[in-house]
């Protein structure tokens, strides 16, 4: 199991929930900004395809022939922390 690959995940994931919520419920820069911040926080984390770190980084949360992109896949797992912080700081 290999953290950076799920810290990207979940930058990831964050970032885009953050545009998400920028753009249709607050228009908040500061979101925005964050959005951004996590995105380019997610190209660091990533590694290049000729380092070695990657293998554990491609084998990370697949099994077999399922859940083979966990970038495609996981997409609920990895909204919830950020989804849960944002309903927490903007109650209606």
């Amino acid at each position: 199991m290999n953290i950076f690959a799920i810290l990207a995940c979940l930058s990831f994931y964050s970032a885009l929930y953050l545009f998400y919520f920028f753009f249709v419920r607050e228009q908040n820069p500061l979101l925005l900004f964050a959005a951004i911040a996590l995105l380019i926080f997610t190209i660091i984390l990533i590694p290049y395809p000729h380092e070695h770190r990657r293998r554990g980084f491609d084998s990370t949360l697949t099994w077999g022939n399922y859940l083979l992109y966990p970038l495609i896949t996981w997409w609920k797992i990895f909204i919830l922390p950020i989804s849960w912080l944002l309903a927490l700081i903007y109650k209606d």
